[in-house]
């Protein structure tokens, strides 16, 4: 549990030498809160990690960076589980009552496998509208262009 403008860095490492792990982090962050992981992890033979985190942002401007590397060797798994719910004012752009969901998923079987996922969702920046709206656009017309824009 993370209070209002509170800042947490959590480095998790875990290096060969374990047979088996199942880390659970979860969070919940107040109004300005911001939690940084970065998590580094080396498996072999057949070692298998399990990393999950569940990170709810309560509070307006809460954030948080989640950031795995990892390298698996011979016959091992790793499994990264995240889910971030921005349950207040965060940074895909949504509009009304509506919900974005992503759900990264990476399945690397191969040694030649390259994979990269990355999710940002957010809102229309008020200063982008305000600014169209300084051209002579409405302020109807400048969340269309930005819609636009955006999806190009």
């Amino acid at each position: 549990h993370m209070e209002e403008n509170s800042y947490v860095e959590m480095e998790m490492v875990q290096i060969k030498g374990v047979d088996s792990t199942d880390r659970v982090t979860n969070a919940e962050l107040a109004a300005g809160a911001k939690l940084i992981v970065r998590e580094r992890l080396l498996t072999h033979g057949t070692q298998s990690a399990v990393s999950t985190y569940v990170v709810d942002l309560n509070g307006d401007d809460a954030s948080t960076d989640l950031v795995s590397r990892s390298v698996a060797k011979d016959q091992s798994i790793q499994t990264f589980n995240s889910k971030i719910n921005g349950n207040a004012e965060c940074d895909a752009i949504i509009m009304d009552d509506a919900k974005i969901i992503a759900v990264p998923g990476l399945t690397a079987n191969n040694i030649d496998a390259a994979l990269i996922h990355e999710a940002a969702i957010g809102k229309i920046a008020g200063e982008q509208i305000i600014k169209l709206m300084t051209l002579g656009l409405t302020e109807e017309e400048a969340e269309a262009q930005i819609v636009n824009g955006f999806l190009k």
